[in-house]
């Protein structure tokens, strides 16, 4: 079966939530976003329908994005198009080639490029405006991560006011589970005010693809970029300028250069600086003149995001970083990656009271430890660190006495090869990178000694 159309039908503003239809071909598919505690009538009062028109039909094009997993050849956005500039047009290709570089990949995908954007109606023009209000407040995203427990401490403690913004998704399950995990994550610190978005999305819900595109490896969407866009609407309704994530330096390295396309292929370029950058831009040019978005760990590695983690051991019981099963399948290679960097830092008590297992003998684990350490074709297609940052993490682990069927094929294959500069690793990846971040000066300024 082969789609050719992707269209959205309708984008209906209610009073707390978005209701987007989307067609593939002869299928329907709906997208629900729910804002917990904002009012869109309070909102286009405040501000305008046009211009919270404009802002939702930049979220339901990026949302579109993750039917491009069905290679069509057309994206029919007639719906919304009079709420859309040319120049967003050029951003939701270099997104997708960005972000599904690792679809095309897994696919053996060569020769497509992206679906032709197709509309009835007329493009509309640029318009930025400003967020109302002089709220110095950052807006902080809460995935429930180590890096998003991180950036807050940071914060909390260079005294900088932040809120937090949490968001559940379908693709992860339940959404009160989602949330309620977070909200064990937020216990740990204070922010001004926390707020919630829920997504709901049969297209990744449903056993569509299974069923009908069986030979497919799956959906992919562009989770970090649309979430930009799902983040003005809190900003403007909080008068936000700021929105800050925890991006840390490693997102910027792919997996792997794919010489059949003459590119890298790179799980994480959504939370890359590139992105980043490109993102912050195009906001500030078309929508919101006095909008600032940055990751405040893009200046540093996990190496020393974990080393960092470890001055609060009272965390590690709450985080959460499994895209399988909430809050660890202890399966895969988030799973596997995150535990290499806790035991290289953190009290293995603390670790190992949350895993309850020694995943470094886990028989099914052994390929991924492998595919982590570059022994393999390319590094597993997760968010995780660099080859050289995943065998110092295990070097890290010999050194504290820690065992395991992993790390002693580490010692075998790796640590064996004494022509390794090991301090001049360790001199990469603990490094503090105070140039190459998009960080507010009078921000860094704070929080650089926190890195």
């Amino acid at each position: 079966m082969k789609i050719e159309v992707i269209k959205i039908d309708d984008l209906a503003i209610h009073e707390h939530h978005l209701d987007i239809s989307y067609r593939a071909d002869q299928f329907r598919f709906s997208t629900k976003v729910f804002y917990h505690d904002v009012s869109f009538s309070a909102l286009i009062e405040k501000y305008s329908q046009p211009l919270i028109e404009r802002i939702t039909a930049h979220i339901a094009l990026f949302e579109g994005m993750k039917f491009c997993s069905l290679f069509p050849k057309y994206y029919d956005i007639s719906k919304i198009s009079p709420h859309l500039e040319k120049p967003v047009l050029d951003l939701f290709i270099k997104i997708y080639q960005g972000v599904f570089g690792q679809h095309w990949y897994e696919n053996n995908i060569t020769n497509y490029q992206h679906p032709e954007i197709i509309y009835s109606q007329t493009l509309g023009e640029s318009h930025p405006v400003s967020i109302l209000g002089d709220n110095h407040t950052i807006l902080t995203g809460c995935g429930g991560g180590k890096d998003s427990i991180l950036a807050m401490k940071m914060l909390q403690e260079a005294e900088i006011p932040f809120a937090s913004m949490q968001y559940s998704h379908s693709v992860y399950g339940k959404a009160d589970l989602q949330h309620q995990l977070i909200a064990q994550v937020l216990e740990n610190v204070q922010p001004i005010k926390s707020h919630k978005i829920s997504i709901f999305d049969d297209f990744v819900d449903f056993p569509f693809f299974q069923l009908y595109f069986p030979e497919n490896s799956g959906i992919t969407a562009p989770e970090t970029p649309v979430s930009i866009f799902e983040s003005l609407i809190l900003m403007l309704d909080g008068g936000y300028n700021y929105l800050c994530l925890a991006h840390e330096k490693s997102a910027n390295t792919g997996n792997l250069f794919w010489s059949e396309i003459g590119q890298e292929v790179n799980h994480q370029w959504g939370k890359s600086l590139e992105s980043e950058q490109i993102l912050d831009q195009f906001v500030r040019d078309h929508l919101l003149s006095n909008f600032k978005y940055f990751s405040i760990l893009q200046p540093i590695y996990d190496f020393r995001i974990f080393q960092n983690l470890s001055k609060y051991p009272e965390v590690i019981s709450t985080i959460y970083s499994c895209n399988i099963q909430k809050p660890w399948c202890k399966k895969c290679p988030k799973c596997a990656y995150v535990w290499l960097g806790l035991m290289a830092f953190c009290q293995h008590e603390k670790v190992d009271a949350v895993f309850q297992s020694n995943l470094f003998d886990d028989e099914d684990l052994q390929p991924t430890f492998r595919e982590m350490l570059g022994l393999s074709t390319h590094t597993p297609f997760e968010c995780i660190g660099e080859i050289d940052e995943s065998r110092l993490l295990m070097k890290k682990c010999l050194e504290k006495g820690l065992s395991g069927k992993a790390l002693e094929m580490f010692a075998q294959t790796i640590l064996s090869d004494f022509s390794i500069d090991w301090l001049n690793i360790e001199q990469k990846y603990n490094f503090i990178y105070s140039k190459e971040h998009a960080i507010p000066e009078q921000i860094f300024a704070k929080i650089k000694d926190k890195l």
